[in-house]
């Protein structure tokens, strides 16, 4: 366990000092993340990114919102305040969090890909599994295009404000490997199941809130074509980049 008391001692709590250390560990040995953009008002403002890291024994987060006066940094190690600072739109330390958000994404993309990979047997499937599999990819491939095309149109209009939520990693609650993006309509869960199956739930709250479908547009145990589920899925996080990271 990295701890920050030395530094909690000599530096005031104002100080930027704080996230050196913090982006140098905190992603180390990462089990469970969690990013929400755009989700809460922070120091004024909706432009924001909260960020959450579980390990074994630690848990870190850091909220970062963007202000007229630069991008205002607040760190927490379980639950206890590392400090906070303003820093300026060029600082060092925004690119050390596109960095830290690049290798957890990495990371756990890789994991995830290596674990589903190695489950990857040779078995025989019915004419009727084959199917199956094929029209959910099917459906799959045209849901998520139709939602990276509103994803791009998120990113690039000023007008509109982009939101998401993600999560990666193995899941604290179950102890299953799992991806879970929610984004506009469509709330996206994939969980690698010990028996080397990939199960996908996805609702589609189509143009109500969050939250109001109640039945899974795609829900089923694949197999089949799981890697090429995976594929869409790691394509669409991909896509996200320009949202989650600070430009």
């Amino acid at each position: 366990m990295f701890s920050f008391k030395v530094l909690s001692a000599v530096f005031n709590r104002s100080s930027p000092l704080f996230l050196g250390p913090f982006y140098q560990h905190a992603g180390l040995n990462a089990e469970w993340i969690s990013l929400a953009v755009n989700k809460n008002t922070i120091a004024g403002s909706l432009l924001t990114k909260e960020l959450e890291i579980r390990t074994s024994s630690d848990a870190f987060s850091l909220k970062i919102a963007e202000t007229k006066n630069g991008f205002m940094h607040r760190a927490w190690q379980n639950n206890q305040s590392l400090g906070k600072c303003l820093e300026a739109n060029n600082s060092p330390f925004l690119e050390k969090y596109n960095s830290l958000i690049n290798q957890l994404i990495e990371t756990k993309l890789s994991l995830f890909q290596s674990e589903l990979i190695k489950t990857q047997g040779q078995e025989m499937f019915s004419p009727t599994e084959v199917a199956s599999e094929e029209k959910a990819l099917e459906w799959m491939k045209v849901s998520f295009q139709i939602l990276e095309k509103g994803l791009i149109e998120s990113l690039t209009n000023p007008e509109l404000l982009f939101q998401t939520l993600l999560f990666m990693g193995k899941n604290p609650k179950t102890q299953q490997l799992e991806i879970r993006l929610i984004l506009f309509n469509l709330d996206i869960k994939y969980v690698l199941l010990e028996n080397g199956l990939l199960r996908i739930k996805i609702y589609d709250d189509k143009n109500d809130s969050f939250g109001s479908s109640k039945k899974a547009a795609l829900l089923g145990d694949f197999n089949f074509r799981k890697k090429e589920m995976l594929d869409e899925l790691t394509k669409t996080i991909s896509m996200l980049s320009a949202g989650i990271k600070i430009t």
